[in-house]
């Protein structure tokens, strides 16, 4: 079976010709995954086979992405660690009119979608696939000032606890496998660490989270603040890292002290009532010398998982390290495949497009 055969076998489109004109149209963006579609495409005819295939009404994203899911959690099956990275990233789709009455001059419009996928890594950092994408757009009218009055249900907040649901769901259909959801510090909600805590064991999977929030948390003889908690914490052990030049910082070595400790987060306030407290492991690393003038390393994981020896924090340390790679994931849609290029004039067009 060919790698294109595999990836679409779990496909359940509603037509057998459906199918197999995804499996062609995938073997010709394979082949050629930096061209336009008429470039990619052999003819006319399969192009114009291409267009409609994503203008079908009949065809939803979730269907097109299905089958690779499907092949995705068999290779998962067979890792004994996987990462599930989630982020989110914008697309800018600008589309061309031509305006009525003025001739050759064309009037612009430029809209913006959000693409939130979860990917699949080896903790060597191999890519085994796309579970699943969440793609949206947000409403015209600004909601920034009203958003600490809504309830997380209207928020964008949720895509990162269904991210989670998803690496557990996969924990579930795996069990042989130790299944990390990983994420950067939007993903630090009160409501995953809840959603977390509530799943029975064998669907519950890991997390490895950065840390945003300064959260409350219980401690004796009086409560504190994460931060504050962790810099008490006792040192499971000291490393060095080279840290990368940038504009205003010059290259160097840094000598980080490494740190962890169980906390428990207070009630967290909701509109509607508060949330219950919740118990996760943090692992604090700071640069406790840092050269004059320069910022120092400073780092905070939040995980469900034990953290007891300096080794289990460097394993930590390092799972959350292999969520860099979603952003060569976006690199390549974007830069690579040219996906804000195409010229596909509808929103379900183009997500049909970024699920292949």
């Amino acid at each position: 079976m060919s790698w294109v055969a595999n990836e679409v076998a779990g496909c359940r489109l509603k037509d057998q010709r459906l199918t197999q004109r995804l499996a062609v149209i995938v073997e010709r963006l394979g082949a050629k995954p930096t061209a336009s579609i008429p470039a990619a495409c052999r003819g006319w005819g399969e192009t114009q086979a291409t267009y409609r295939f994503l203008s079908n009404e009949r065809i939803t994203a979730e269907e097109i992405l299905e089958g690779h899911g499907q092949a995705t959690v068999k290779r998962i099956a067979a890792e004994p660690v996987v990462l599930i990275v989630q982020d989110t990233t914008f697309l800018e789709y600008l589309k061309d009119g031509v305006g009525k009455g003025l001739g050759t001059l064309r009037e612009t419009s430029r809209e913006e979608h959000l693409l939130h996928p979860s990917v699949v890594f080896t903790p060597a950092r191999v890519n085994l696939g796309v579970l699943t994408h969440r793609f949206w757009q947000r409403p015209e009218e600004p909601v920034g000032p009203l958003r600490a009055q809504r309830p997380i249900e209207e928020k964008e907040s949720p895509r990162w606890v269904l991210g989670y649901d998803t690496a557990c769901e996969v924990q579930r259909r795996c069990p042989e496998t130790l299944v990390v959801s990983v994420a950067d510090r939007e993903g630090d909600i009160h409501e995953w660490f809840l959603a977390a805590a509530e799943r029975a064991e064998e669907e519950q999977a890991a997390f490895v989270i950065r840390a945003k929030c300064n959260r409350r948390v219980a401690a004796h003889p009086q409560d504190t603040y994460l931060w504050e908690a962790l810099r008490t914490a006792p040192v499971l052990g000291r490393t060095t890292i080279e840290v990368a030049a940038q504009a205003r910082r010059a290259a160097r070595q840094a000598c980080l002290t490494v740190r962890a400790r169980a906390v428990i987060f207070n009630r967290g306030r909701r509109r509607g009532g508060n949330l219950p407290p919740v118990r996760v492991q943090a692992v604090y690393v700071t640069e406790e010398r840092p050269p004059p003038g320069e910022e120092p390393v400073e780092w905070m994981r939040l995980t469900n998982l034990p953290v007891d020896d300096f080794k289990t924090a460097q394993v930590i340390l390092q799972w959350y390290r292999a969520r860099w790679e979603i952003e060569i994931y976006f690199r390549i849609l974007k830069q690579g495949c040219q996906i804000e290029k195409l010229r596909l004039d509808a929103p379900e067009r183009l997500k049909r497009f970024s699920f292949e």
